[in-house]
């Protein structure tokens, strides 16, 4: 019986083996760049499902609070006036480990994940604005 290896160990394992030949090195960085491909949009499909669990979080407060929605600058300030009735647990980061933003008046608000560079403000951030979820690029 072969032993098997997870997704990241075979990563590692592919980088480190050095070229043998032209032909086998490239297909083993089109794998490992195939891997990174299919971890990166795990990480943003997770992303969009916690930005898509905030927006019916917030719906449904708005719905109980004559439309108001929680006013704060953090998830973490807000946490305790959504979970556990509007969520059981209110997801702080995004799937690449960064610290979500959250801004609100209480009228209207916006949720951002800084996307795989890390950085808001740039085109891969992923963003929701009253309701409305942006993808980013």
């Amino acid at each position: 019986m072969r032993p098997s290896l997870s997704c990241g160990a075979f990563l590692l394992l592919a980088l480190a083996v050095p070229s043998c030949g032209g032909t086998e090195r490239s297909t083993v960085e089109q794998a490992a760049a195939t891997a990174v491909q299919g971890l990166d949009r795990a990480r943003r499909e997770r992303s969009l499902d916690h930005l898509e669990q905030l927006r019916t979080a917030l719906t449904r407060y708005a719905i109980d609070h004559d439309g108001a929605v929680p006013e704060g600058s953090s998830l973490g300030s807000v946490s305790a006036e959504l979970s556990p009735r509007y969520l059981p647990l209110v997801p702080a980061e995004d799937g690449w480990g960064n610290t979500m933003s959250y801004s609100s008046d209480g009228r209207s608000y916006s949720i951002v994940s800084a996307g795989p560079d890390g950085e808001t403000g740039t085109p891969d951030d992923l963003s929701l604005r009253d309701g409305a979820v942006h993808p980013g690029s």
